[in-house]
């Protein structure tokens, strides 16, 4: 089993157990049905998310993916429109993506999770060569921006910056000397 990374864990802890619970029992499921694969980690505002797909690209090759909401937790399929939903547990009204909701995590055993992830996979021509072994999977993460933006009277220097200058000294660029010359008398 791949061990969650530190920074999953970290974007989870705003989440009840029992939501934390599911979404890392749902991600062990999707490396077991679809290793080796890269694994791309982010969190949003109000949602973590998982992508999964064959190639370091995931987010161009997602096949699937694992939505982390406040009470419950999707396993999308990019292209669930074109999975054989015997099942009848695909939602979704969009063109192309469907998923699946689960809120507990005796729902983790419902057949149906593996058999869709199976296809998924199938259907991009990918199959498992054999048993997942250790590094299978290359997970990223995408460290998260930071919550409040500064305020710019914190970006400011706390002093004026120096510039060099080319002027005589006693002279500086922001503050010429101007030298009054008069007219001519006229005699």
């Amino acid at each position: 089993m791949t061990k969650p990374p530190r920074e999953l864990l970290e974007f989870l802890h705003r989440h009840d157990h029992d939501v934390q619970s599911v979404a890392l029992g749902l991600r062990t499921i999707v490396l077991d049905e679809t290793a080796p694969c890269h694994e791309y980690i982010f969190a949003m505002r109000s949602a973590i998310v998982l992508l999964y797909g064959p190639t370091d690209r995931v987010i161009d090759d997602c096949i699937c993916m694992i939505g982390i909401y406040r009470k419950h937790v999707n396993l999308q399929f990019t292209n669930g429109t074109d999975l054989d939903d015997a099942f009848a547990a695909l939602r979704g009204t969009g063109a192309r993506m469907r998923h699946l909701t689960i809120k507990s995590l005796p729902e983790l055993g419902r057949p149906e999770i593996r058999e869709y992830l199976r296809q998924a996979w199938k259907l991009e021509g990918l199959t498992r060569p054999r048993p997942r072994q250790r590094g299978d999977v290359v997970t990223v993460v995408k460290a998260r921006a930071l919550s409040k933006k500064p305020s710019r009277a914190a970006s400011l220097p706390s002093s004026p910056p120096s510039f060099p200058s080319s002027a005589p000294s006693g002279r500086s660029r922001s503050a010429p000397s101007r030298v009054r010359t008069r007219p001519a008398s006229r005699r």
